[in-house]
This record gives C-alpha cells, structure tokens and sequence, in this order.
C-alpha cells in the first residue's frame, strides 16, 4: 500500500514554555507542538512504526487475528447507532433522603460496585447485579441478574500444551441513569501458540445497559463495547464516558483491523474512522486513548475521539476531560578538560496533558501541554476559574562518566539522587503560568485536595508536612504554611467551612516506619496556620479507602464518616470539641462476611436507616441508635 503523508485535518497551537518552571540542568523548556488527526489508516501506520522505533525495548511479537469491518465513515455517531432505539421516557430522580458515591466533582457521577436511587439499593457482585428493595427492616432481595458468567464457567482451554486460550470477563462498576441501569465489565481474551509462537490479547470495555423500570425482572437494552480496557469513567446526565486503553501487539500496514481500536454494537464490530484519531505530538508506545460519549436512553455512541499516543491519570471537569502521559527524558552536558572528559547526565519524568472540550456536548481535542514530575491519582489536577492546577512529584536524578584517554579508563559517579515536589498552574492552552517547586526535599506526594483559592497536599519521609498554598494569584502561587506531624494522610476531604478530613497512617518520627490507621480533622479556618485540631489511631492497619475514594462515605449533614477497616465497617462522628467519637462497627466476619475482600463493603443512608453491602448481603443499621436490626443475603 503506497504511504502517504500524515496531512494535518486540524491544526491545534498547543502547549507553551516552561520557563519560569525550571531551573538549569533541569527540565528544558518545551517546544509548542501540534496535535494531528489521521487522514488514512496509512497515516496511523506510519505513526505506530515511529513509535515502535521511540521504543526500541517493547516487543512487537507475531500475532494473528480474524475480523470483519465496515466501510469507512466519518460519521460515526451513525455508524454505531443501535438498530432499535426506546424513546427517551427517562423517569426522575426519587426525593428520598439518601447518600451517593462519594466523588470529586459535584455532578459528575462516577461508577461503583453499589448504587442507590433512594427507593432501591444496586449491588454488583461476582458477574451479578443484585436489586434490592430498601425498606429498613423489611429489606428484601427483588431480583438477581447475571451480566457475566462467574470466573468457574469462563473457559479455558489447553490444546496437548502446544496451545493456551484464555477468555475472562469481570463486571467492575455500575450506574444508575433514570430507567436503567449501566453496568461496565473487562473483557479479556488471550491465544498462545507455541510451535511456531504467537501470541494475541483481546481487552474490551464492555457496556451493559439494562431497563429495570420494573426491578424484579431487568432487561439488556444495549450491548456496546470498545477496544482496549476500562481506563476510567463518568457519568453527566443521560452521557455516559468511557475511556480505555488500548495496546497493539502487532500490526500490519495492510490490515487496519490489526492497528486500529474498535467500537461494538451487539454482534456488529466497526473500527474508529481515521479523522477520529489525534495523533499525539509525544508517542512512544502504540497505544491509544479511546473516549467514547454514550447516550444512555438511546444507547447511541454520539461520539468519539480516540488519542494515539496513551494515558493513564484522568481528571473531568464540567466542561474538560484532561488526560495525562509520561514521557522520560535525558539531558546531557560535556565538560571537555583536554585529557579526560566528564559527561553529565540528568534523567526525569514530565507529564503530558491533554485537554478533551466537551461544553458543547462533543468530546475535542484542545489543547496539549506538559510540566515536569508525575501524579498519583485524579485529585492531584483540579480546574478552577479557567485554570488547571497540578501536583506533581519530581523523581529525577544525575550521573556522570568520566573517560580519561591517556589511561584508557571509564568511572562513573552517581550524583544526587531523590524526589521534590511542585504545583503548577496552567491556562486553557495548558500553557505554565505559575508554579511552586522544590518543596519537601526527599519526600514524595501521598494526597491533595483543592479547597477553592487554597490547594492542600501532603509530602512524606518520616513526618507529614500539610502544605497549604495560596492559588488565588494564578501566576503567583504562595506557600501558607507546611503543618508537620507524625505519619500522613493517604486521602484528604473538605469535611465542612474550616475542616479538612484526613485519613492515613501513623508512623514513627525517626524512621517513617508506618503504624496503625489513624483518621484526623485538620483545622483549616487560617491558612497560614493550619493545625491538626483532633486525631484518632485505629485498631486497623488497611482499608481500601485509603485508594479508593468511592468506598467512603461522608456526610457533614449527618455527621457521618464511613468506611472498611479490617474485618469491620467502621462509622464515626465528629464534634467540634472533643473530636471523633464512633458510631457504629459492623463486623464483616459474622453474617456479612465478605468472600470477595472486606475492602469491597460500601456504606450508604436511606431516610431514617444506613446500609452496609457487603459480598454476601447487606447489614440494615436504625440510625437513631446505629444498632443492627437485620440483615440480608443475596439469596434470601
């Protein structure tokens, strides 16, 4: 197939200089680069073989693999329109009093394993979405519907051990959206052979998308699907976004079908038109970022934009989805001193953002920039006032090589070795406005969370520094204060006006050592002088909480703190002035004991009663006194 060059559909001025963000030998400033979308699968070929070539060091094995597509279109929204579309008779919300997942961004929804529309509770539990009735002590199970099979009826299959085939799908998470509800799962299928070998691996995000206006018997509406596995997801609306990652193995330039990512309708598979795909200024792996928009009543992909080049952190806004891709680099200097020179080398991590626009209901590539360091999580970006705001680690560090031509000898001499950290402050254009770095030399990022004009992070080594930042000059951020206390907060919540929650570790003032669990409230009423107004240690050493935002619950309204610890679902209050106090500790080694991890118990209100779903049912609690009056097996 004749080549041809990558024309360039749209041509974004993207990113700006770091100047101002860096210092010498460190991080060069970056070139404004342009982002380009593919003309051709030719074009998308090309850039996939540049990429092999960045990446000497990824395997590209044989591989082989079977599939119909149609022709080619560029609108996509009606190539991947369902055949039989319901009408939109959406029904409300319920009025009742109750909880929600616990999110970052107040009204963007996003997926778990428990859901709750006020008048019934959603459980997605081992490939099942079990709907129950919420009525206190008159719970009771309604229906149990199979989405995928459990991992003991999925096969695989050995063939004289010349050959291994593998297919597992697991449901992750769910929504509700009106009528029905959305049920995403990983679909995933290997083949190996080994005489002569290859190798394929299949992944797909799967969309389930099920009609339960009557609960007692749900039924499918929608089966879609795309390439690749389940990034990440959200929910606005009736708009489902689902975003996944998808690797190519192996490709050839006349098979599209091998290179290029797909979207699935039932039975019907379409790859992504080429004018979908931006073609990333930085790539280094064939990977792609597919993002999907999906209108859930009419189950319609409406559309799609597809980045070549990956990701990995994800942040969404109201308006942005940003999504985030490191790239390692190394600088060299030469220091000639006639009969031995000395080479420098200085090698660090930035992280590339991309900003996706979807105020005007399309998802579009905007904007393209990078600051030095990398994050941990989606807390660690935040969008206020037109700006982004960006917590960074920096984990760089220096060599040199010493060659001396009159004795023939190499020595090498390791420099300085460790992390700082830094927040940056970047406009639309993901341009670098202003920044603080260099902070907590040696330590590296554990939480953040935005508060408005004040940004709140927490470094650790052996102490916990609470840095408070003042954000309300965008090209002037300030340090406020750096609070130093024993142990860290993993994960950090705006409790109410002048209080930040924490919940964290313990830990040993001269060796960092970590402890035992331990919950604080940080008095945060003066910025300048944050303190830690009251503290309590756990009998517990774990809880998926402590990465997992969506399995804790709180309420300032109700004075409830909730989440897994150990074998116990742990609820506490607070008081101003005599600080935490528990409410309630369900044992999830009794009726409620969960087969599946005790880190996968939810907790959640309804009215008058609060809920504890865990693996084998639900735990009802009168929260007039936080005493157990039931509970409820997913077989009763």
């Amino acid at each position: 197939m004749k080549k041809v060059l990558i024309s360039l559909v749209a041509i974004l001025l993207l990113c700006g200089s770091l100047a101002g963000c860096t210092q010498a030998l460190t991080p060069p400033p970056i070139i404004p680069s342009n982002v380009s979308f593919a003309a051709d699968y030719d074009s998308i070929f090309d850039a996939l073989k540049e990429a092999q070539g960045n990446n000497p060091y990824r395997y590209y094995g044989p591989g082989f693999v079977t599939v119909t597509f149609a022709s080619e279109s560029s609108d996509s929204a009606a190539r991947y329109m369902p055949a039989n579309s319901p009408p939109s008779n959406v029904i409300g919300g319920s009025e009742t009093d109750h909880s929600g997942t616990n999110v970052q961004v107040e009204g963007i929804d996003e997926g778990d394993i428990v859901k709750t529309d006020g008048i019934y509770i959603y459980s997605l539990r081992d490939g099942k979405l079990s709907i129950f009735k919420a009525d206190g002590a008159n719970t009771r199970l309604i229906s149990t519907t199979e989405v995928v099979k459990p991992p003991s009826e999925q096969p695989a299959t050995i063939y004289n051990d010349m050959a291994y085939d593998y297919t597992y799908e697991n449901a992750t998470e769910m929504y509700l959206c009106g009528k029905y509800a959305v049920v995403i799962t990983q679909f995933n299928h290997s083949e190996h052979r080994y005489e002569p070998y290859s190798y394929k691996y299949d992944q797909i995000s799967k969309t389930y998308i099920y009609d339960v206006s009557n609960p007692a018997s749900p039924a499918l509406a929608y089966n879609l699907g795309q390439d690749g596995y389940i990034l990440t997801s959200r929910m606005v609306g009736n708009t489902l976004y689902l975003l996944s990652s998808h690797s190519v193995y192996s490709i050839e330039e006349d098979a599209p079908e091998t290179f290029v990512p797909a979207l699935y309708t039932n039975d019907e598979k379409r790859l992504i038109a080429p004018d979908c795909i931006a073609i990333m200024p930085y790539i280094n792996s064939t990977t792609y970022t597919v993002v999907s928009t999906i209108d859930v009543p009419s189950g319609k992909v409406s559309t799609n934009q597809t980045l070549l080049g990956g990701g990995s952190v994800v942040y969404m806004s109201a308006q942005n989805i940003y999504i985030t891709s490191y790239e390692y680099k190394s600088v060299e200097s030469t220091r000639d001193y006639g009969i031995y020179t000395v080479v420098d080398y200085l090698n660090y991590t930035l992280t590339n953002i991309t900003r996706l626009d979807i105020s005007n209901g399309n998802v579009k590539v905007a904007a393209y920039g990078s600051i030095p360091g990398s994050l941990g999580n989606q807390f660690y970006m935040d969008e206020y006032n037109g700006y982004l705001r960006v917590v960074t680690t920096d984990d760089s560090y220096k060599y040199s090589i010493t060659t001396d031509a009159f004795f023939g000898t190499t020595d090498y001499k390791w420099g300085d070795a460790g992390s700082s950290n830094g927040l940056y402050i970047l406009d639309m254009a993901l341009n670098c406005v202003g920044s603080v770095e260099n902070l907590a030399q040696g330590e590296r990022v554990y939480s953040v969370r935005f508060d408005g004009n004040i940004g709140y992070f927490v470094t650790f080594r052996t102490v916990d520094p609470l840095f408070a930042v003042d954000l309300s000059n965008p090209q002037k951020p300030v340090v406020l204060s750096a609070l130093k206390i024993p142990g860290f907060s993993q994960y950090l919540h705006v409790y109410a006006d002048g209080l930040l929650f924490g919940l964290g570790y313990s830990a040993d003032e001269t060796t960092g050592w970590r402890e035992s669990m331990k919950i604080s409230m940080f008095d945060t009423s003066d910025p300048r002088n944050v303190t830690e107004a009251h503290t309590l240690l756990l009998n517990s050493y774990y809880s998926t909480a402590l990465y997992n935002h969506k399995a804790i619950l709180i309420d300032q309204g109700k004075n409830i703190i909730g989440f897994p610890a150990g074998s116990e679902y742990l609820v506490y209050g607070y008081d101003n002035q005599t600080g935490f106090f528990r409410r309630a500790s369900i044992n999830l080694n009794g009726n409620l004991w969960d087969k599946y991890g005790w880190e996968d118990s939810r907790g959640l209100y309804i009215s008058e009663f609060f809920y504890v779903v865990s693996g084998n049912g639900i735990g009802i609690i009168d929260m007039k006194n936080f005493n157990l009056v039931k509970t409820v097996s997913y077989t009763d």
